[in-house]
């Protein structure tokens, strides 16, 4: 376990873990640190991806669903059955090799979003994804030959801030 407030428990984690995964030992970390009080898929802490890269071994994403409706991050025991909502979903490797951590992190992202539900996502992306980019075309891409600096007004954000 590591002591998030101590910096040498995080740096002896750290040393352990490289060399667990240098020597062929599989581990499994979540990559929030903890688990979220609502569900949703939080911000990612760093140290695994750095693990991952330093000992060049690949990450297999694991994508968790309704964990929270069966037990709640505050919760000592599961309080209803997850028979039928407990999704668990195993994606193909993502190699570390010629990558670096912000890069891992982003694509094990895409991976665990891709198998949970919009209730779970991350709250802005969530938006985005339900409202798309305000093209009308469904999609979060402003690929509509507009400029991406102007949001929906047709108005740059400069001119928001000062109406």
């Amino acid at each position: 376990m590591i002591d998030r407030e101590d910096r040498r428990s995080q740096l002896r984690t750290f040393k352990e873990g490289v060399s667990y995964l240098t020597n062929g030992v599989p581990l499994m970390a979540f990559p929030e640190g903890k688990r979220s009080s609502d569900g949703r898929l939080a911000e990612f802490k760093g140290g695994i991806f750095s693990m991952a890269n330093k000992a060049n071994v690949p990450i297999v994403p694991i994508s968790i669903s309704n964990t929270h409706e069966i037990m709640p991050s505050n919760a000592l025991f599961p309080f209803q059955k997850g028979k039928g909502r407990l999704h668990v979903h195993v994606h193909e490797p993502i190699y570390a090799e010629g990558r670096n951590e912000k890069e891992l992190a982003e694509l094990v992202k895409e991976k665990l979003l891709s198998r949970m539900p919009l209730t779970q996502h991350p709250v802005v992306l969530a938006v985005e994804e339900i409202e798309g980019d305000g093209d009308g075309d469904g999609d979060i891409n402003n690929d509509d030959g507009g400029d991406p600096k102007e949001n929906r007004s047709g108005e740059s954000p400069k001119e928001l801030q000062s109406a």
